[in-house]
């Protein structure tokens, strides 16, 4: 399968117009339908949905092109390392970031570290906590920023200070509202995370609303933080995020602390203890000083 016709198919992906896609791509529309039928070939099904008005994707292109982009990702980050090491680079680390992370104080932790070790090409991408484990596992990254536990024994994580969370609001009038005490909160309809995507923490919210004999009006199980935020802001109900999503929410969304919250999201810092690479213990020690101070 060459990795030219894997582009050009993402690129009619995107575009679901032939001549727009052939145009993007640089090529003739005539050798772009030629490609994509080649590779249709190697498949043995269709991967776009054809007619005189429209191009979509067949059910197998939609599956498709989420392998077809991560192979294209996974040879550009090859080829950035590749280019790190002929500028002069020692070491290339791969670091990964959940949505949380990067809103938080990770990223200037790491762009600090950045500026001290000019030698070390530091690569970032957003990854959630899971999918983090999965990568660690295969040693697809080298360190990640994620929230603790994870169930691999390989992978050790070292504690960081957790979020508190907030409660997010479409603004009922201007005057703002300076906290809500817990129980207050639950009496609202509560849009927060699945618990099929984060099972732990959900399970820390209900106990939590048990405790106090209250039963939560679930408005909506949110697949993010993000998502929750903008359920908030349509006025679906209240989100529960932690203060690091504070920063993305309009200016219609209040974001009110909560008193004797007994929640909060734990974050931490996972790696696996047998690499032995001098520039990743540097930047692990760097981040856990900096921290602490």
């Amino acid at each position: 399968m060459e990795l030219k016709r894997l582009r050009l198919f993402v690129i009619l992906a995107e575009e679901l117009h032939f001549g727009r896609a052939a145009k993007r791509a640089g090529v003739a529309q005539s050798v772009l339908s030629v490609q994509i039928q080649r590779l249709e070939d190697e498949l043995g099904a269709p991967l776009f949905q054809r007619s005189r008005r429209e191009v979509r994707l067949s059910e197998l292109g939609h599956r498709f092109v989420f392998e077809a982009r991560a192979i294209l990702d996974r040879l550009e980050r090859a080829r950035r390392v590749a280019d790190a090491m002929k500028s002069g680079k020692e070491q290339v680390l791969r670091v990964a970031m959940t949505t949380v992370a990067m809103l938080g104080r990770a990223p200037g932790i790491v762009g600090r570290f950045r500026d001290l070790n000019p030698e070390i090409e530091v690569e970032i991408r957003e990854l959630g906590t899971t999918d983090q484990e999965n990568a660690l596992a295969v040693r697809e990254i080298d360190l990640g920023f994620l929230h603790p536990p994870i169930d691999r024994t390989d992978i050790e994580t070292l504690p960081l200070p957790p979020s508190r969370f907030l409660a997010l609001r479409r603004e009922t009038s201007r005057q703002k509202t300076d906290a809500l005490p817990w129980a207050e909160v639950l009496e609202a309809p509560i849009i927060f995370y699945g618990r099929r995507r984060a099972p732990r923490l959900y399970d820390s919210f209900i106990s939590g609303a048990h405790r106090l004999g209250v039963s939560p009006r679930i408005a909506a199980e949110a697949r993010s933080f993000l998502s929750a935020l903008g359920a908030a802001s349509a006025g679906i109900g209240t989100a529960l995020v932690p203060e690091e999503l504070q920063r993305c929410a309009p200016d219609h969304v209040e974001a009110i602390p909560i008193e004797d919250c007994p929640m909060v999201l734990e974050n931490g810092m996972a790696f696996r203890p047998d690499q032995g690479r001098p520039a990743l213990e540097a930047l692990i020690g760097f981040v856990a000083t900096t921290i602490r101070s």
